[in-house]
């Protein structure tokens, strides 16, 4: 039986064409701080001017992000709008600038050339106190702007959440989430535990983060080898279990660093169909996987090595984030 096409594909691909020019936009935007450069409304010619640009051809640019929705236009004078300002600006608080300058990096790589090549892709550099760096600047940047309202939604869904005392932040990659918690909840003891480069930048970030600041303790340390302590009521694990030497081990040494009635919470993503689905993650993680990262998970594969690791029980539900659809694993320890 001939499948009949469907004419919204090809929509899709003509949409496609325009991702990269949508992109360089972005870019372009960033290098040039244009978002910065506008306290006031400005014209294309006051702005070509501060740049030493052709004023025409900045005008086409702009008057391009204005139909993107960063700048708006209003008698000829461009300035960010509420979305631009926020998350384009470099001081704003939510700013993505960090995350936006790095991510391409390595996420934006010549695929034809990678399949044609016979040698084996660069590995990243993870001894390199740059990549840190970076990576720590774009993590907390993406937690700040994104992630850290889903995070805190799905821990604010435990039922256990209310009365728990002791919380640790395995793997958190920057101190956002920690922060948070102990900003929200004085009563909580908050832990967070990371490789010792991340754990340097966010001890430094904590201390000039007030009292909420100093009521967090840093575990430094590889969670496959670091002693975890123990009576924790909540261990919170999102997008860090990739690392995990041996899954099912480090969630046995999780499972016994819980009290009596701790859950262990991860939020991952999980690939179906095959591993082609669903799409935000299959091609948003291809350049890594091409570079020999392919580490997602697939749907079921958390929850079934925490059943292996003696949780007695374990809930799952699909989170809905704006960084891709996710699952909410939570394995649960008798009381």
């Amino acid at each position: 039986m001939t499948s009949t096409p469907n004419p919204a594909f090809a929509a899709t691909l003509f949409d496609l064409m325009n991702a990269a020019p949508r992109w360089q936009l972005i870019e372009v935007g960033l290098k040039l701080k244009i978002y910065d450069r506008l306290p006031e409304p400005r014209s294309a010619e006051d702005l070509a001017a501060d740049l030493d640009l052709d004023a025409g051809r900045l005008a086409l640019v702009l008057d391009a992000l204005c139909a993107l929705g960063t700048l708006a236009k209003k008698n000829g004078l461009y300035s960010p709008t509420v979305d631009g300002a926020t998350y384009l600006s470099a001081d704003s608080p939510l700013s993505l600038r960090p995350m936006l300058s790095w991510l391409p990096w390595l996420r934006h790589l010549d695929i034809g050339a990678l399949l044609r090549s016979k040698d084996a892709p660069p590995a990243l550099d993870m001894a390199d106190p740059t990549f840190w760096a970076q990576a720590v600047a774009s993590l907390r940047a993406f937690h700040r702007a994104m992630g850290v309202t889903e995070m805190i939604a799905c821990l604010e869904s435990l039922p256990t959440w209310s009365g728990a005392r002791r919380f640790l932040d395995m793997g958190a990659g920057s101190e956002v989430l920690s922060l948070t918690v102990a900003e929200r909840r004085p009563d909580m003891a908050v832990t967070l535990l990371d490789l010792p480069p991340p754990a340097e930048r966010i001890t430094k970030a904590l201390a000039e983060a007030g009292p909420a600041g100093s009521r967090v303790t840093v575990i430094t340390g590889d969670y496959n080898e670091v002693a975890l302590g123990d009576g924790y009521d909540v261990i919170w694990a999102s997008m860090t279990l990739y690392y995990a030497r041996d899954l099912d081990a480090v969630l046995t040494k999780a499972r016994r660093a819980l009290a009596p009635g701790g859950v262990f919470v991860s939020l991952h993503e999980g690939l179906s169909a095959e591993r082609t689905q669903p799409e935000s993650h299959v091609v948003g993680r291809l350049a890594p996987a091409l570079r020999g990262q392919d580490l997602s998970f697939e749907a079921g594969q958390i929850a079934a090595a925490m059943k292996r690791a003696g949780f007695t029980r374990v809930d799952s539900r699909p989170v809905d984030a704006p960084f891709g659809p996710m699952v909410l694993d939570v394995g649960h320890t008798d009381p």
